[in-house]
């Protein structure tokens, strides 16, 4: 999953423990962002929740399947965000 997201353009660190990731958002608004994700049923929550403004949170206990299903989600939403900023 993290080297998928950083060939897509996120920014995200290899986790050392856990089950998440926490990718940058490619909007400032990560609240935004998820909302988005969230209407293309890929469910994330924003790092405001966790006090990482500005990140996403992604959880690693979803099946191989749901992360296929996600991934072209997460591509298409970086490329429509990435362009659409200022």
């Amino acid at each position: 999953m993290v080297v998928a997201m950083r060939e897509q353009g996120y920014a995200v660190e290899s986790p050392e423990a856990g089950f998440y990731l926490f990718p940058r958002s490619p909007i400032p608004d990560a609240i935004e962002f998820c909302g988005w994700l969230d209407e293309q049923h890929v469910y994330t929550l924003p790092g405001e929740a966790f006090e990482r403004p500005g990140y996403f949170r992604l959880s690693l206990t979803a099946s191989d399947a749901m992360v296929e299903l996600a991934l072209p989600v997460l591509a298409e939403a970086i490329g429509s965000f990435s362009t659409a900023a200022p």
